[in-house]
């Protein structure tokens, strides 16, 4: 709903594309192609944004390339905006949706979170759960995979496991920890409570006490 009362159908498609794949560059014919827009309409959209200064473009060859413009003064609040409604996060919260019920926490880590992801890189997605099952879980990715057009790499821990794996001080989450987040389930705060070996936390709370 937030997403349809600011954006029409049209800013949507091409900002989903632009901002969710925002290192790649996109052609008219690419954007077209992907986003399922006519000519006119996607030349009338990227106009007004190339003009309001929300995205960028370089001619290479024969075609100009179009990226979101990194040095906007709202870039990281519109980029966050996307990510949170029909970008990412919100294609990856309406995915799991069905699974919310049996997870605790779920965020998108790497360089995906970082804004440093590659062309087609692969998307680390990162999972606290009670009772979730891997195969349902791959199951249940597969349409944001087709949506977002790159591969999910999901970690999936159950609560005990992950505090485990804390405990012990294993390398690999402990940098993920360290590094930026893109939440999809959970916060900050839920998952510093996770940490808590007392936490009777149920699937998908947020604690009232921290």
């Amino acid at each position: 709903m937030i997403a349809q009362a600011l954006f029409t159908p049209a800013q949507q498609k091409l900002l989903g594309l632009l901002f969710v794949r925002v290192n790649e560059g996109f052609h008219l014919n690419e954007i077209m192609r992907l986003t399922g827009l006519g000519s006119a309409s996607a030349q009338r959209e990227l106009r007004r944004l190339h003009e309001s200064g929300l995205i960028t473009s370089e001619r290479i060859g024969n075609v100009r390339r179009f990226w979101p413009n990194k040095e906007s003064l709202v870039y990281p609040e519109l980029s966050a905006l996307v990510q949170k409604t029909f970008g990412i996060v919100g294609v990856l919260s309406a995915t799991l949706a069905p699974l919310r019920a049996q997870l605790h926490l779920a965020f998108v880590s790497g360089a995906t979170a970082k804004g440093q992801d590659l062309p087609g890189s692969a998307i680390d997605l990162l999972l606290v759960g009670e009772e979730a099952n891997y195969g349902d879980l791959l199951t249940g990715l597969a349409p944001a995979e087709r949506t977002l057009r790159r591969k999910i790499n999901p970690n999936l821990y159950t609560l005990v496991d992950y505090r485990r794996r804390l405990r012990e001080g294993q390398p690999f989450l402990l940098q993920v920890l360290q590094q930026p987040k893109l939440f999809v389930i959970g916060d900050e705060s839920l998952l510093q409570a996770l940490v808590l070996p007392d936490s009777s936390l149920q699937a998908n709370d947020t604690p009232s006490v921290f």
